[in-house]
């Protein structure tokens, strides 16, 4: 699959360019990391975090037709109208920053760990409840249960539940951000 950041193409795979994310990251504390990624590994990068954010129920509407073709829909979830989130409105013509923000980190992320949504394989030690293993006095430790999970609810997403930061990038521009609200009530005995 070729890279393509047309903003609502109808081919488009990335909601970010490379150049626009170099941008992005330079602002932040990943920005040295970001840049020892070659463009080839950013591409990469930014498709797998734009598949795992496509498949969320965002608010607002697709636009349509794509930008580059009359006759074809835009590819993606986003760009998208209908909508705003913190005073920030969503257009067909503009690509909103946390949407931005949120590919950039999640790109990185999933650069650094491929197999964080998928898992891994049985060879490797990543899937499953262990989090760790030592040989020597052979030791184990296992991963909370629901670890990470505690923001969004185990029924969300697999990407909010591996990423679960990522509600605070994208805001209400996710369509199940206000349902996820939970009110904790801590009785003293």
């Amino acid at each position: 699959m070729a890279f393509d950041a047309t903003l609502g193409g109808s081919e488009a795979t990335s909601y970010v360019s490379v150049a626009r994310s170099d941008e992005i990251m330079d602002d932040t504390f990943k920005a040295e990391a970001w840049d020892a990624l070659t463009d080839a590994q950013k591409q990469t990068a930014l498709m797998a975090a734009t598949s795992a954010l496509n498949a969320l129920k965002w608010n607002g509407d697709r636009c349509s037709p794509s930008s580059d073709d009359d006759d074809l829909e835009q590819a993606l979830q986003w760009p998208r109208d209908e909508t705003s989130c913190q005073g920030i409105a969503a257009t067909c013509s503009l690509m909103p920053l946390p949407i931005e923000t949120a590919t950039c980190q999640l790109a990185l992320q999933l650069h650094d760990n491929p197999n964080s949504i998928i898992g891994g394989s049985p060879e490797s030690g990543t899937t499953g409840p262990v989090k760790r293993q030592k040989l020597g006095d052979l030791e184990q430790e296992f991963f909370e249960p629901g670890s990470g999970t505690e923001k969004v609810g185990s029924s969300a997403p697999i990407v909010l539940q591996k990423f679960p930061w990522l509600l605070d990038v994208i805001g209400c521009f996710y369509d199940g951000a206000s349902s996820n609200t939970r009110l904790l009530l801590r009785v003293r005995s």
